[in-house]
């Protein structure tokens, strides 16, 4: 599915944004002529954030961008096998990432450009990899109806379920992932110590807490409609469609304790037809000041340029999931686990499910 949002939109919202860098002071090695494809999820949200992320990238090197999605490790697969990669860069998820490793589809981060735009010592090493570095990471969060449940909701997943402090209907998505991290979690397992998965324990948590879930939620955009007709009472719900909401004026409040988060990468592969020129796109959406612009446009996320974070005003950060105090008690997937074990962990889970 092509991205409506042109590069015309792009460059205007991005133009309406703060960002550092002139034309002029681009270092030469990030100047080109040519043109490139972008894969990421679509959608409005984020498109306003690679808008602040990137935007301004197209008039400071001379390097079209335009877009498409959803990125598919099967699809780049196939291109690769008949050698026909249209894409330049892809933002994979986690496992996405490992798996087009593991089929050699993917080329190197070059961080020696990088480093000539960013300060080394900005960038957090934990979402740098050889052949990706950070991009966004997501969250599932504990959300409740603040006209239903209360202005206090459960601040651990053990209290998620516990049906006679916090009544009303429940809501989880109707995935492995994160559901045995939560189950778990529920279980009394504390987040550092979830990995690697006891996958019986998981599913004997899930015997005892699943039951107590009215709704198992199949895709991401229902959270919206869920909310919005206020469905359910309380949820494990995306952070940034459910912060939208409550933007929008919905009764709901959320909790990051024992929060879940799912780093993604930005990745580029192999044998794409602009190589150098991704790379230099690749660093240069790793300024801080284009990742401050995207979060003070969507404060749902977590950046990889720790310095992003500078000057943000507060109640900004009160809505991050990477912000200290609202890390402090999360649990990161660990996409390595997932890629290893995400075979027999579905076929056990779509039996459960199935006997809902």
């Amino acid at each position: 599915m092509k991205s409506r949002f042109g590069l015309s939109a792009l460059v205007a919202l991005a133009m309406s944004l703060p960002i550092g860098l002139h034309a002029q002071e681009v270092p030469a090695e990030f100047k080109g002529t040519g043109k490139l494809v972008v894969n990421n999820w679509g959608g409005p949200t984020v498109e306003k954030m690679h808008a602040a992320w990137y935007g301004d990238f197209p008039k400071a090197t001379g390097i079209d961008v335009t877009f498409t999605s959803i990125p598919d490790v099967a699809k780049l697969k196939i291109m690769s096998q008949v050698g026909n990669v249209e894409w330049d860069v892809v933002d994979f998820e986690g496992a996405q990432m490992l798996q087009a490793m593991k089929g050699d589809l993917l080329e190197p981060i070059d961080y020696d450009l990088m480093y000539k735009l960013v300060p080394k010592d900005q960038l957090d090493p934990a979402q740098m990899t050889k052949y990706g570095i950070g991009s966004i990471a997501f969250g599932t969060i504990m959300a409740w109806n603040t006209e239903t449940v209360g202005k206090t909701g459960p601040s651990s997943w053990t209290e998620f379920f516990d049906t006679s402090k916090f009544k009303g209907r429940r809501a989880l998505y109707a995935r492995p992932k994160p559901t045995l991290e939560i189950m778990l979690m529920a279980d009394g397992v504390a987040p550092k110590d979830v990995y690697p998965i006891d996958i019986d324990r998981a599913f004997k948590a899930l015997e005892k807490f699943g039951p107590k879930v009215d709704l198992w939620v199949e895709k991401t955009s229902q959270w919206d409609v869920l909310i919005q007709n206020k469905e359910v009472d309380l949820m494990g719900s995306s952070l940034a469609r459910t912060m939208a909401q409550v933007e929008k004026g919905e009764p709901m409040a959320i909790g990051f304790n024992q929060s879940v988060m799912e780093q993604s990468y930005w990745t580029i592969p192999k044998g794409a037809p602009n190589v150098k020129d991704a790379q230099k796109l690749v660093a240069w959406m790793m300024r801080g000041e284009g990742q401050r612009a995207s979060l003070k446009l969507l404060p749902y996320y977590s950046m990889v340029n720790k310095a992003a974070l500078d000057g943000l005003p507060k109640e900004t950060l009160a809505k991050l999931p990477g912000a200290p105090e609202n890390s402090a008690n999360s649990l990161t997937i660990n996409a390595g686990w997932w890629l290893e074990n995400d075979a027999k962990v579905q076929t056990r889970w779509l039996d459960w499910l199935s006997r809902r």
